[in-house]
């Protein structure tokens, strides 16, 4: 009889990523970081359109400056634009624009401010939020630091200090070829015995 695949834990599984509860047990900086979107209500005005909290910070990959990156399915652009305008225009450092359309990213509403001294940016598409690179990219960097750790997480956070993005970071030190974004998320569909022995092969060739 064959042996069953392992699937991953369900902690690293998508669903896992949805609501605060990640963010506020990941780190301290994360427990801060979900404070300040229930203090000012960012939570629940974005409740409606599938927010998840993705990026660095669930992940613990933080460093000084990171936004807090939320993705958000806005099939109505228009409707969702005119909420955060609203919700959002008085709060500091607010900014919106739209980012057109990419090979591989559907056109984006994009808004940016800042809760306290803590830089937010949500980024909304007509593509459900589990769907988007942004969510594929970080479970797939989450599965990779869950199979090598603490030191590989302190060598991805110190090329960030030096201006390398986390795709990219995660690219270089997996030795993935090509566009980085674009290999990262061919990792997305990989078991865990999968990725373990991809990642093992590259890190220990």
């Amino acid at each position: 009889m064959n042996q069953p695949v392992m699937d991953w834990p369900e902690s690293l599984m998508p669903d896992a990523f949805r609501g605060l509860d990640v963010l506020r047990s990941v780190s301290a900086r994360g427990q801060k970081a979900a404070g300040l979107l229930l203090q000012h209500g960012i939570w629940n005005e974005l409740a409606g359109f599938d927010p998840i909290v993705a990026g660095t910070f669930p992940i613990n990959l933080d460093i000084v400056g990171s936004d807090v990156d939320i993705l958000c399915y806005c099939p109505d652009v228009d409707g969702f634009e005119a909420r955060v305008q609203t919700s959002f225009g008085y709060l500091d450092g607010f900014g919106l624009h739209h980012r057109p359309a990419t090979q591989h990213v559907g056109s984006a509403i994009v808004v940016r401010f800042v809760l306290d001294d803590l830089p937010v940016e949500i980024f909304a598409t007509g593509t459900p939020s589990q769907s988007q690179f942004g969510f594929r990219h970080m479970l797939v960097e989450a599965r990779v630091i869950a199979l090598l750790g603490e030191r590989f997480a302190s060598d991805i956070r110190q090329l960030k200090r030096g201006g390398v993005k986390t795709e990219p970071a995660f690219a270089r030190l997996l030795k993935l070829g090509g566009d980085p974004y674009i290999a990262l998320d061919g990792l997305y569909e990989l078991g865990p015995d999968a990725l373990r022995n991809r990642v093992m092969a590259a890190i220990n060739p």
